[in-house]
């Protein structure tokens, strides 16, 4: 596996030495931005139950679960590594109830219909399979008026950085507004927010 392959592979899922001590880490830092951006959008009540998807370092739950002081906070990832970190960094959240981590990805999240008021994932779109279904499957989740906020970088920003791994889907942000309309998404919208020259984030919102 050459460099770019190894890179792609612990963006998508952390494992190994490298997912423990470096990709946990580097999430919370280098996606702090994106991250607050997103939590602000989804405008988190104190009753709401909120889906983050690919929590990755952790850095949304904590504040989510802050937000959401009467209600509860998920997560799900495909990496063993995040989900066992998280598990240990938020264990009296989880005893308390008002968090709850799993091992889990797009093909069949393991929640009941219309379980949650708002749902988050960040920069994990680049490796959804297929994305129609799994908006689908999000959706399938979220309760009548929920809210969905799906961030990332735009195809613009990334290929101008060079970021052109193996496995990542890049895209425009009309084209995840047009898969959020296709999913049956509502009041869908596009955000965007320059960080610096070199990098953006782009927020796509949709309700149920």
């Amino acid at each position: 596996m050459g460099l770019a392959e190894f890179l792609a592979a612990q963006l998508r899922k952390p494992s190994g030495w490298v997912g423990r001590l470096v990709m946990g880490r580097f999430f919370n830092t280098f996606n702090v931005r994106i991250n607050q951006l997103t939590i602000e959008t989804l405008d988190i009540q104190a009753t709401d139950h909120v889906l983050d998807i690919g929590f990755g370092g952790g850095f949304t739950i904590s504040r989510m679960a802050a937000l959401a002081s009467a209600g509860k906070v998920c997560g799900v990832d495909m990496s063993e590594t995040m989900v066992r970190q998280a598990q240990a960094r938020f264990s009296r959240l989880i005893a308390e109830g008002r968090v709850d981590v799993r091992l889990g990805d797009l093909a069949r999240l393991s929640y009941a219909d219309g379980t949650f008021d708002k749902v988050c994932t960040v920069n994990t779109v680049y490796f959804w399979p297929d994305p129609l279904r799994n908006l689908a499957e999000i959706r399938r989740v979220i309760k009548r008026g929920g809210r969905l906020v799906i961030a990332f970088r735009s195809r613009e920003k990334m290929e101008a950085m060079k970021m052109l791994l193996p496995g990542f889907r890049l895209y425009a942000p009309h084209e995840v507004q047009d898969l959020l309309e296709q999913a049956g998404f509502t009041q869908v919208r596009i955000e965007r927010h320059d960080e610096d020259k070199r990098l953006d984030t782009v927020l796509a919102i949709g309700s149920v």
